[in-house]
This record gives C-alpha cells, structure tokens and sequence, in this order.
C-alpha cells in the first residue's frame, strides 16, 4: 500500500486526504466506533456481572443468551433488520448492530475475569461502610478494567473493519467508501488514501491500549469467595433488561430470518444455494488448512525453538491482527496486479487473503497446546534416537493435536464468515454464502437472501456454541463453589 502511495505523489495523496469527504468519513467511522465500544462495554459488562456476580433467577440462560450473537455475522444481523423494516439505515441502525455483534467480546472477557477475581473484597469494602458505586469503582473496577478494555478495543477493530453490516445499511465509513472507490473508478489513488487513513486509526487505536487499560490487579486464589449478591426488587428490573436486550438482539433478527425464509424457500433456486455453500465450504476448508498448517510452524518455532528471531518473527505476524479485510484484499490487488498478474482473482490469492487475515488466530489457538506436550518427552525421542522432526510428528503433534485440529476448524469457520477480500479477490462467477447474501441484499432482493443467511447463521453457530459451553462450565464451577460454602 504504501508503494502504491508512493506512485501516486504526495500532491495526490494529499488531494484526496484534504477533500471534505475525507473528513467526514473520519467523522462517521470515528463516532461509530467509539459509541459502539462504549455501548458494547456498557451492555457485556452488565451481563458479566448479572450472569457471574447476582442471584438473578435464570442467569445461566441469560449468560447463553449473552454470547449467541457471536453466531450471527453482523452483515447477516443488518440484513435480518433491514428485512423487518425498509428504513432501517444509517448510522443508529449501524451503532444498533455493530452493538449487538460486539457485546458479546466484552462479556466473554470480563465475564472471564469476574469468575477468577475475589468478591470477598467487595464485601470486606462494604462492610467498612463503601456504597456500591464507591466498591464498584475502587474495588470491582479496577479488577475487571484489563479485561473490558480488551473487550472494547475488539469492539473498535471489529467496527472500525466492518463492511457488510455499513454497507446494506447505507451508513458511510472508510470501508464502505473504500471499496466504492475501488469498484467505480479505474483511478485507485481514493481508495488507497482512504485505506491509509484507515491503517493510521487502527494503528493509533494499539497505540493507545496499553494506557487505558491499566495495571492488572493481582489474584490470590488463596482468599474465599462470598456467596451471590442478592438483587431484592432490582433484579425484576435487572431481569427485564436482559430480557429486553435478548429480544432485540436474538428474536428479532431470528425471527426475521425465519419469516424471508418461509417466503423465498419457494422461489429460492436451490442449485446456486448448493454451489454457494460448496463454494464456501471449499473456500472455508482450504483456508482453515493452509492457514493451520503455517499456524503450526510458527508455533513450534516459537515454543520449542524460541530466540529473539522466532519471538520477533511471532510479533510481526500479530501486526496483521488489527488489518481490516478491505485493506488487505486492496493491497494484495496491487501486488498480484504488478508482480504475478496470474494471481489476481484466483482461489490461490483468496487463501493468501485467508492466510494474512487469520493466521494471528491460529497461532493464539495452537500455541497453547503446543506449549503443553511434555519437553521431557522431546529427551526419551532423542535419547532413542529420534531426530527432532521426527519428535514433532510422533510425539509433539499427536499430543497437541485436539488443540490444533480445533485451532484450523476456528479459523475454517472464520473464512465462512468473511465477506470484503473474498468479494474483492474471488474468481469471476465464484459466488459464497457471504457474497450471495451481499449481493442480493445489496438490491433488497430480501427473500432471494434469505437462505444464504440461515445457512450461514446454521454454520456459525458452532464456534459460540463452544464458547457457551466454557461460559456455562465456568458458571457451573462457581455454582458448585458457592454450594460448598453456604454448606460450611
């Protein structure tokens, strides 16, 4: 991108970066992202606390229900409530579902850290006469910050990233305008200025993380924890609003799904439904492998052959994490363009999309596994004369392997989901489930989308599953620790 840049001139860049329309996507993508994160950190938060903290009736259905959205891809949720109403734009629209699809980050991780801090803290705090507010912000809040900080910055990125979700709902963001840009002119210098604008926010928002998220606070697992905080007449109300955040954030979209279902099941063509998701499901397979495959060198390279260059090569790799799709399917056009034009629109450069975008995620889910085989196990293999490959393929990998196989299927299931590099990078007349769905509601053509985006619902709905499963073995454990000590 930045020899893309460097073609075009500073006088250009400048021209398009000086236009008042760049300002004014800075204007809608910076509003959007920071009352998104704020509203997702206000709402994960609330659930985390109600689902881990209180005595509220039914809380492991609402903890279930608090993470479900994970299932649904945003640009699938704003197709679900554009289908339910034709005004259905702009940027409250846009906050609504980015909202939705975001929430769940925060409580996942604060939820998480609620369950390993100690609330006999907060009982001590009130005993010595704090009010609830003053516990929350000198006790509770400090505990929980890291982790609603991190929930929030995964809001930013992700909202800051989106495209499907702005784009059907008529919202203008860097993305959005990015690939208009690409797609309307043969002039490539907008979107290129405005993918640079996009990579210095982004970049600035890592920047500043490490500052808002302040200092962890300390765990004794030693320390007792206290029984749940009983709500008395709040938790009708507390239960009310988790009930109606539910309704919006799941019945609606769901049963919006269900009733375009019913009304194109009949004029669906059944066949481009089945070449879309083969397409998706090939597309979803190979990246998930090639992807596994790199994910896990670089861990083992990391784990079992760590030094300055590995740990080094392992950073540079997590520099993409932040990168939105747009931006490296727009770079890669460049490069495949100008060095190996027999590349561009390719399946081959849609992995490489794949393999930039998703290898961070691989390499975070494998290593630990990696990391747990035995190192005593790599001596005995050495000792009876095994060489070190032949230590990683008959010890190393067979022990880590559940880890691994569930890192690969994560990230499988991560490219069934991805809509701008393989909108802009597949090959002409190769259509997905994320691409058929984006085309069809890009002309509100909502009951021909209809069964593109159950499928895609369908399908997704394995890796949240999987985390509400965690979540409810967590609260299961401190369920069983509470019984403990009330029987004491």
């Amino acid at each position: 991108m930045l020899v893309r840049l460097s073609e075009f001139g500073l006088n250009k860049v400048l021209e398009q970066v000086l236009r008042p329309r760049s300002f004014e996507l800075l204007a809608n993508s910076v509003l959007l992202t920071v009352t998104v994160s704020v509203t997702a950190v206000l709402v994960g938060s609330f659930q985390a606390w109600l689902t881990v903290r209180t005595s509220l009736r039914g809380r492991a259905i609402f903890a279930v229900l608090a993470a479900l959205p994970l299932a649904m891809p945003s640009y699938v949720s704003a197709y679900a409530f554009a289908a339910l109403a034709s005004d259905f734009k702009g940027f409250w629209a846009a906050w609504l579902v980015l909202t939705i699809g975001t929430a769940p980050y925060v409580y996942l991780s604060v939820s998480a850290a609620l369950v390993r801090s100690d609330a006999a803290t907060e009982e001590v705090a009130r005993s010595l006469g704090f009010g609830r507010w003053s516990v929350f912000k000198k006790v509770t809040w400090p505990a929980i910050r890291p982790a609603a900080v991190s929930g929030a910055m995964l809001s930013a990125l992700y909202t800051l990233s989106d495209f499907g979700a702005v784009s059907i709902l008529s919202f203008d963001t860097f993305t959005r305008a990015i690939y208009n840009a690409y797609r309307s002119s043969f002039d490539r210098s907008a979107a290129a200025s405005l993918a640079a604008i996009l990579v210095l926010i982004t970049a600035l928002l890592l920047i500043i993380e490490p500052s808002l998220r302040g200092k962890i606070v300390p765990i004794d697992s030693r320390v007792r924890k206290t029984s749940l905080i009983h709500l008395g007449w709040f938790g009708v109300v507390a239960g009310g609003l988790a009930t109606v955040w539910a309704f919006i954030s799941l019945a609606l979209p769901i049963s919006s799904l269900i009733r375009w279902n019913l009304i194109g099941l009949s004029e669906a063509d059944s066949g481009e439904v089945l070449r879309a998701l083969v397409n998706s499901i090939g597309y979803a397979l190979g990246g998930g492998f090639v992807t596994g495959i790199f994910g896990v060198a670089i861990s083992i390279l990391v784990i079992r052959f760590r030094s300055k260059v590995t740990v080094a090569f392992d950073r540079t790799i997590w520099l993409t994490h932040a990168m939105p799709g747009i931006v490296v399917a727009l770079a890669l056009v460049f490069v495949s363009n100008r060095l190996v034009p027999e590349l561009y629109q390719t399946s081959t450069l849609v992995l490489i999309a794949y393999l930039i975008l998703f290898l961070p995620n691989a390499v975070a889910a494998m290593q630990t596994p990696i990391s747990q085989a035995p190192r005593a196990l790599d001596e005995v293999a050495a000792s009876l004369g095994a060489s070190r490959l032949e230590t990683l393929r008959r010890v190393v990998i067979p022990i880590a392997g559940p880890g691994i196989l569930a890192g690969a299927a994560l990230v499988s299931l991560s490219v069934l989901k991805e809509l701008p590099a393989t909108l802009m990078l597949r090959e002409t007349g190769v259509e997905t489930l994320a691409t058929r769905l984006w085309n069809e509601t890009s002309v509100s053509a909502f009951a021909a989308a209809a069964p593109y985006a159950l499928l895609l619902v369908l399908v997704a709905g394995i890796p949240a599953w999987l985390l509400n499963r965690q979540v409810r073995a967590n609260l299961n454990s401190q369920l069983d620790l509470d019984r403990r000590l009330e029987r004491e």
